[in-house]
């Protein structure tokens, strides 16, 4: 008798052993499947901020030059748009979905007008990009430049993922030559948008400077 006590107590220890085993990988696979969907929204937001920023800089790249006051250094007529400096907060990574809302232009859509770019195509939530100048530099004394000056912008895209928290916001420095002998880029754009740099000598300042995700 006491030995099948014995023997049903060591049954019994085993048994719960192996049901914490299996409970503990359980929790474990379905940590992985949370990471792994967390993972996954995390890339699809910095996909659609990545796509924000793209079409941020297809449309600064066709503005005409009569858009910028010619020499301009500050305070200058700006395209529609674009901020001046000191006008964001300091922290826009940070804002609520309603600042967006309110504050940038959704991607597919023109930034003036609001209407959609291809009719019949919507976005419940599409990516989200502003436009901000730093600085404007003349290059009126170098003949060789060819351009007037160039002017330095931030641009900043926010995308959000399949989940509800997942959002990414990134922060481009673009650099985009005015006043000289050059096209404007088409909006929206049919080729991609480093096309437009490839009308300037290598040595003018044009296009991505910086990169950095800051959200």
């Amino acid at each position: 008798m006491k030995a099948r006590g014995i023997a049903l107590l060591m049954g019994l220890v085993l048994l719960a052993a192996v049901s914490l085993l299996a409970v503990m990988a359980a929790n474990g696979m379905l940590l992985q499947h949370r990471m792994s969907a967390n993972f996954g929204a995390g890339g699809s937001a910095l996909a659609q901020a990545t796509r924000a920023v793209e079409a941020a800089r297809a449309w600064l790249n066709s503005r005409a030059d009569f858009e910028r006051e010619a020499g301009c250094i500050n305070d200058c007529l700006l395209p529609a748009a674009i901020y001046g400096f000191g006008q964001l907060p300091r922290h826009p990574e940070f804002e609520s979905a309603a600042w967006w809302q309110t504050h940038a232009f959704a991607t597919g859509h023109h930034p003036e007008s609001g209407e959609p770019l291809i009719a019949g195509i919507t976005e419940t939530r599409p990516p989200r990009w502003i436009i901000e100048e730093l600085r404007y530099e003349s290059t009126a004394a170098t003949t060789a430049a060819k351009v007037g000056g160039i002017g330095y912008y931030r641009i900043l895209g926010r995308g959000s993922g399949g989940s509800p928290g997942s959002l990414a916001v990134t922060e481009s420095i673009i650099a985009r030559p005015w006043d000289g002998e050059f096209e404007p880029a088409p909006f929206p754009a049919d080729a991609p948008v480093g096309v437009f740099c490839s009308q300037f000598d290598p040595a003018i300042p044009c296009g991505t400077l910086a990169w950095r995700q800051r959200r």
